[in-house]
């Protein structure tokens, strides 16, 4: 009787038999009952597939909400609304009067100027390897011949956005430290750990890294000059066309810390460097580009000409150049246009900010009695000057932009709010000039399935 049974079981398909060490570790780690003496391998074959789904299920795609959102697999198309967009870009390329807040009188937006930007601070990195080892690190590419300077970003391995940066490359820089060098620009308050990141990297690379001191350097804005009026003199160390808007102005390192000396045009506020940069929707720093958190193209870092696609390997290129493949960025950085609502509903005028919202604070469509309604939001607050703003908004929500082939839900007429406090709501109007629409469209049309 006992060989019968023992026939019997050999003949099974399951084919049971004593598990290895191998087997058992796997049982182990998928969660299975160490009770068991025998498990058959198609039974450990199939809980491993069905462990391998339930995560693949749980890294889909996030909400808003969340910091790190991935793109969705869509072929998208964009559909031109050029009455629209001719309003938008003649109404930013207008002067008009911005209150900066509740008791100051109206700020006129400065058709031309230059303004310090103390807030930026740069990084000497020299040496034989300098080249190689700053392309393994940033977006955009770097070449050892390349004698002018650049916008790019540094990535963390997940494709986030650790720090906007520019790279100065000019001609003098590599005879005074006798090989390739360069100056890199970054927000002063992330200066330590930019340099705590690069000689984390640097490993066995001939490389010389230290901090250039402010009195030594320092970073200048300028907008509205002609070619007869540029920046010139012996202050001026290298100049760039800022390539992060059309026509949006010139980057200026100038020796010392002292102001410029018989200026072409007038000297302005920092503040009036940081609402033309609002009036064209360019982010800069932490503040605004959430450090570990923001994906490269939606802060338009693409746009900006600070993503080389074509380039080889460097840290966090991989989720990049898949989103670049898929043609896919439902997200992007505008300018927002604000008004505070009363409590009937109705806009008042020019009417200052009382209260700014917070930074990340849901923007959400209104209903027709101007309340904000529940469900997905539009778009991010990010931050203000005036009754002009930065936002992160849904394009297919927030604009008549098409980045999918289904379309979106925005339609003309649907007004926004964003909450300030319990019961206040401030309006606001996502902008999209027609540069804007331009680059998006030269950039990423080719990548887009007809509809």
């Amino acid at each position: 009787m006992l060989n019968l049974i023992c026939i019997s079981l050999d003949s099974m398909a399951c084919s049971l038999k004593t598990p290895s060490a191998k087997s058992m570790s796997s049982i182990s780690r998928i969660g299975l009952p160490r009770k068991s003496s025998y498990v058959c391998e198609s039974c450990l074959g199939r809980v491993r597939q069905l462990r391998i789904t339930r995560l693949a299920t749980s890294r889909g795609i996030t909400s808003l909400s969340s910091k790190s959102p991935l793109p969705r697999n869509r072929m998208p198309r964009i559909a031109n609304d050029r009455q629209w967009v001719q309003e938008s870009h003649n109404r930013w390329n207008t002067p008009r009067k911005l209150s900066t807040n509740a008791s100051a009188a109206s700020l006129e937006i400065a058709e031309h100027g230059l303004a310090p930007v103390p807030s930026r601070r740069l990084i000497s990195l020299s040496g034989p390897d300098a080249a190689k080892f700053l392309q393994g690190l940033i977006t955009n590419n770097v070449e050892k011949n390349r004698d002018a300077p650049f916008y790019a970003a540094f990535l963390d391995a997940r494709g986030r956005v650790l720090w906007d940066v520019f790279v100065w490359v000019y001609p003098g820089l590599d005879v005074e430290e006798g090989e390739w060098a360069c100056n890199i620009e970054v927000d002063g308050e992330e200066i330590g750990a930019l340099l705590k990141h690069l000689k984390r990297h640097k490993l066995r690379s001939k490389i010389s890294i230290k901090t250039i001191e402010e009195s030594e350097i320092s970073v200048w804005a300028g907008w509205g000059l002609s070619s007869n009026d540029d920046v010139k003199g012996a202050q001026v160390l290298a100049t760039l066309v800022d390539p992060r808007g059309h026509k949006f102005g010139t980057r200026y390192l100038l020796k010392g810390h002292s102001s410029l000396k018989n200026p072409p045009v007038p000297i302005v506020d920092t503040q009036q460097y940081h609402l033309r940069r609002y009036v064209y929707g360019i982010p800069e720093g932490p503040n605004e580009i959430p450090r570990e958190a923001a994906l490269p193209m939606e802060y338009n870092i693409d746009l900006s000409q600070g993503i080389d696609f074509k380039k080889g390997c460097y840290v966090g290129q991989e989720l990049t150049i898949r989103t670049k493949h898929t043609g896919v960025v439902r997200k992007r950085v505008l300018p927002l246009e604000l008004q505070p609502l009363t409590k009937s509903g109705d806009q008042t005028a020019d009417a200052p900010i009382r209260t700014f919202p917070e930074s990340g604070t849901d923007i959400k469509q209104l209903d027709e009695s101007m309340s904000l309604k529940k469900g997905r939001p539009a778009g991010k607050f990010i931050a203000g000057i005036g009754n002009v703003g930065l936002g992160l908004a849904r394009l297919e929500m927030m604009t008549s932009m098409r980045v999918s082939a289904e379309g979106g839900t925005w339609k003309p007429g649907t007004r926004f709010g964003v909450p300030v406090g319990d019961e206040e709501v401030v309006e606001v109007r996502a902008i999209t000039p027609q540069w804007f629409q331009e680059r998006e469209r030269d950039l990423w049309d080719k990548n887009r399935t007809r509809v």
